[in-house]
């Protein structure tokens, strides 16, 4: 936890002192200040692994009111291990309406389920995920075709962000990264002819001859199958992962993946490890102690899951925000703009400390509350500075802060957990 908080105190350090003349002045890629509508069209069409074809469709979010011209755009998949999960996935919703109300345009996609049954796993499973990546670059081809046609959308071609939550983040990955000429071990006999057949990574989903070239990765929990695929000039990744994950291992572990298949995949702390050894902007939280998508698991939008949810999407917020351009070009004003306090709390569920970072011109305080309602201690923030809250000083528990200016005329109130 200590490494992992020096290296955060670094990360904010660069933040606040880089130059920042790229980024919106108003809170825009970092406050929610729209609201926010969604559509759902027809991307593509596409044969299953049983031979029919489906219709491919995708739910696109936008800010209500948003008049910019060029707009950064983030397409998410949905879990459910290859074989099941829909698009209006809790998880993706709630990123979807998170990161639309913030400025972006957010798009929840389908794509094909399931995979041939028989005794030769790997294969099927790799068929699987190709069908997903080739699925994935028919929604981001959608969009550079809307960009050079009718325009609806007003996407900025050079900022798409691809990922998802476990399959969905999966499919990102080797979306962006695979390479059939580059692996650290040698690859099997079938792996190549397999992915001729399918069509290759770019498929035949829809939207031909239009480009799927994206800016970054937003990886939730997933893996991927080799990790020196990762090198400078690649899409830049942003991330979180469980250190306990029984379901997409944080590390690659040899000796079980001898025996389940399942698990020939890279996590979260092998890409991390990659990460630190090239030249590709990131950055990567591990949950210490937390398993598979502790974020929808156990119990979606109740503690302790929905708290992995809000610094998952603290985490994914800075780092996009630090590496999205703010191109105000045609902007005559925004609507339904409703303020909130520039503030981030994480690490939350923690077994050590939790750091409270201000983005906000002005000092604030925090106060702390039992759940009973009883005041335990009061803190300053200074501007623009972080105040830590320590599991040592309260001990382990579920406690209310309550952050405000001294003037008491913004506030906002979140829940903390120490474990």
């Amino acid at each position: 936890m200590r490494n992992f908080s020096s290296l955060l105190c670094l990360s904010v350090f660069v933040f606040f002192f880089s130059d920042l003349k790229s980024q919106c002045s108003n809170g825009r890629y970092y406050d929610k200040i729209f609201s926010q509508t969604s559509t759902t069209v027809t991307f593509g069409n596409a044969m299953k692994f049983d031979s029919t074809y489906i219709d491919l469709k995708m739910d696109i979010y936008q800010p209500t009111g948003d008049n910019f011209a060029h707009r950064p755009l983030i397409v998410l998949a949905f879990p459910g291990g290859l074989t099941s999960g829909i698009r209006q996935s809790p998880d993706i919703v709630q990123l979807c309406d998170n990161f639309s109300r913030r400025g972006y345009v957010c798009a929840s996609i389908d794509y094909r389920l399931g995979f041939e049954n028989g005794s030769d796993c790997d294969t099927n499973q790799f068929r699987a995920f190709m069908r997903g990546v080739q699925d994935m670059r028919a929604a981001v081809r959608y969009f550079y075709k809307d960009a050079l046609t009718t325009n609806t959308y007003h996407i900025d071609t050079t900022q798409i962000w691809i990922g998802g939550t476990s399959a969905g983040a999966f499919i990102g990955l080797n979306y962006a990264y695979f390479k059939l000429d580059t692996f650290s071990k040698v690859p099997p006999d079938w792996a190549a002819p397999v992915f001729l057949a399918l069509g290759g990574t770019e498929g035949t989903s829809g939207n031909p001859g239009y480009s799927s070239k994206v800016k970054g990765v937003i990886d939730l929990c997933g893996g991927i199958a080799d990790t020196v695929w990762m090198r400078p000039g690649d899409p830049i990744i942003v991330g979180v992962h469980g250190t306990a994950d029984a379901t997409v291992s944080c590390w690659y572990d040899s000796t079980y993946a001898s025996t389940h298949p399942e698990s020939l995949l890279y996590g979260g702390g092998d890409i991390q490890n990659r990460l630190s050894h090239v030249n590709l902007n990131h950055s990567f939280y591990l949950f210490q102690g937390a398993d598979h998508v502790p974020f929808i698991l156990p119990i979606p939008f109740i503690p302790p899951a929905s708290l992995y949810m809000d610094s998952t999407v603290w985490i994914v917020r800075d780092f996009l925000y630090q590496n999205t351009v703010c191109d105000s070009t045609q902007i005559s004003g925004v609507e339904d703009v409703a303020y909130e306090i520039p503030v981030s709390v994480f690490p939350n569920p923690s077994d050590d400390a939790t750091t409270i970072y201000s983005h906000y011109n002005n000092d604030l305080t925090v106060e702390v509350f039992s759940v009973d309602g009883k005041l335990l201690t009061r803190k300053l923030v200074p501007v623009q500075s972080s105040q830590e809250i320590s599991k040592q000083e309260l001990g382990a528990g579920i406690y209310m802060i309550r952050i405000a200016d001294l003037k008491n005329s913004i506030q906002k109130t979140e829940r903390i957990v120490f474990y």
